[in-house]
C-alpha cells in the first residue's frame, strides 16, 4: 500500500511492538493561517471604512462581527488540524493518547489489554475501504482516527495487522437491548 502521510509509524515496527501517529492533513501552517486571516481582515475593514467615510457608518459594527467570526472559525480549524492520536503497541498493552496542539500532554489516555482487544472495522460503501475503526475490550469501546479518510483507515488497519492485531470486519453495527 502507498505511504499515507496521516498514518505514520514512529520508530518503525519491532515485531509485535510499534508506535503509530495519526494526524489530519494540515497543509497550511500557523504563519500561513495568520497571513490569510490578516489579509481578509484588511480587505473587510478597508471596505467598511470606505463605506463609513461615504456616510454609511452602520457598516462598521457588522464588519467587526465579521472579523470576530473569522477569528473564531480560523482558530477552530487550526485546533482541529493539530489533533493527534498516538497508538503505542507493546507486548501486553495497546495505549491510545489523544491530544491537540502540543504532543507533550495528552487530552485523553486509554489503555487496552492486548489479548482482550478486538478491533472492529465497519465497512463503508465499497468493500475494500472501512468507514470506521473501533478498539473494543473490557476497558470500553473507542473509535480511532475519525478524521481519517477511508483509504487512510485501510492503511491503519494494515499497519495494525503487521503488529499482529487482526481486525474483524462488520457490515454495520447493530443495537441490542439488554
Amino acid at each position: 500500500m502507498d505511504d499515507v502521510p496521516m498514518v505514520k509509524e514512529v520508530g518503525g515496527v519491532r515485531g509485535r511492538r510499534a508506535c503509530i501517529l495519526l494526524a489530519p492533513n494540515q497543509s497550511l501552517s500557523l504563519a500561513g493561517n495568520l497571513w490569510v486571516f490578516i489579509s481578509l481582515v484588511a480587505v473587510s475593514l478597508g471596505i467598511s471604512v470606505a463605506f463609513a467615510l461615504a456616510g454609511a457608518w452602520m457598516v462598521i459594527p457588522f464588519a467587526g462581527l465579521e472579523v470576530l467570526l473569522l477569528a473564531v472559525l480560523f482558530g477552530y480549524v487550526y485546533l482541529e488540524g493539530t489533533r493527534r492520536e498516538v497508538i503505542r503497541i507493546s507486548d501486553d498493552r495497546v495505549m491510545l493518547d489523544t491530544s491537540r496542539g502540543s504532543l507533550k500532554r495528552p487530552v485523553y489516555h486509554r489503555e487496552f489489554e492486548r489479548d482482550s482487544l478486538a478491533i472492529l472495522v465497519r465497512m463503508g460503501s465499497t468493500p475494500a475501504e472501512p468507514a470506521s475503526v473501533t478498539f473494543s475490550g473490557p476497558e470500553g469501546c473507542l473509535e480511532v482516527g475519525e478524521f481519517l479518510t477511508d483509504a487512510e483507515k485501510a492503511a491503519l488497519v494494515e499497519k495494525l495487522g503487521t503488529c499482529g492485531l487482526r481486525a474483524r470486519k462488520e457490515q454495520s453495527f447493530t443495537l441490542q437491548d439488554f
